[in-house]
């Protein structure tokens, strides 16, 4: 039962990741965190559970960057500099997690998921569905910028994009529709460093992890096909939502 759950858990995860260029840990990590034992299946620690999201993360943009990519939305000139600024990040936050208390993490990750979810409903500049970068794009300061994104994606176990998404539409103006595709990209460098860091430190069960995996075969690239033919503001708004309460819940929790 608890290994069906995990599968239901790593598609759920996995068809976030795909259909908004996230990686579906900010949705994965609650959900594992709190589904167990609210059904009466062996629980989680947060670590572990940090653990586990950050193998179903590289994953499920592995098969959602495949995806975009045959769709021609994921510019390598975006995609290159900036998943490399993640990448340094997120190793770095991967390996730093190993010494931080699980509350501690519980705080970080309450914390980015309510300015996530602040960020989702800000009104994105410009048209949503182009893939031209602007011509005033500034890469250095968005790799600089990705570079905390990256080191907090590493800490929590989440892809990123729930903050790179925001980022790039809202500071930088791009469309969303070049920003899902470039932030998939981002996230699978995000997810391949953050694990190797939490492997190094032996904070993944990878037995539990097998199972989010074989959810995300189906989820990744389902949410990937929706995304190209649904309009995304709505879908905005509801994750927004999903991932506030979520927020709320934890830092009631600790108190």
């Amino acid at each position: 039962m608890s290994e069906l759950l995990l599968v239901v858990i790593g598609f759920v995860g996995a068809f976030a990741s795909g259909l908004l260029g996230i990686g579906g840990g900010v949705i994965l990590v609650p959900m594992a965190l709190y589904l167990p034992p609210l059904l009466g299946l062996p629980s989680y620690t947060m670590v572990e559970v940090v653990g586990m999201s950050m193998v179903q993360v590289l994953a499920a943009s592995i098969l959602g960057l495949r995806a975009h990519a045959l769709r021609g939305s994921v510019p390598r000139k975006l995609a290159v500099p900036l998943g490399a600024a993640v990448g340094v990040g997120a190793i770095a936050g991967g390996f730093l997690s190993a010494v931080v208390s699980e509350a501690a993490l519980r705080i970080v990750f309450a914390g980015l998921a309510i300015i996530a979810s602040g960020l989702m409903l800000v009104p994105v500049k410009g048209s949503s569905e182009g893939l031209d970068v602007p011509a005033d794009f500034r890469i250095t300061l968005a790799a600089l910028l990705s570079l905390g994104v990256g080191m907090l994606s590493g800490l929590v176990g989440i892809g990123g994009g729930v903050l790179m998404i925001p980022m790039l539409t809202t500071l930088f103006g791009l469309p969303l529709r070049l920003v899902i595709g470039t932030s998939i990209a981002v996230v699978f460098v995000a997810g391949l460093m953050g694990t190797l860091g939490k492997a190094l430190t032996h904070q993944i069960p990878w037995a539990a992890s097998i199972f989010l995996v074989l959810g995300a075969l189906t989820g990744a690239p389902l949410g990937a096909r929706v995304s190209h033919r649904l309009p995304v503001g709505l879908l905005r708004k509801l994750l927004a939502a999903t991932i506030g309460v979520t927020a709320i819940k934890m830092v009631f929790e600790l108190f």
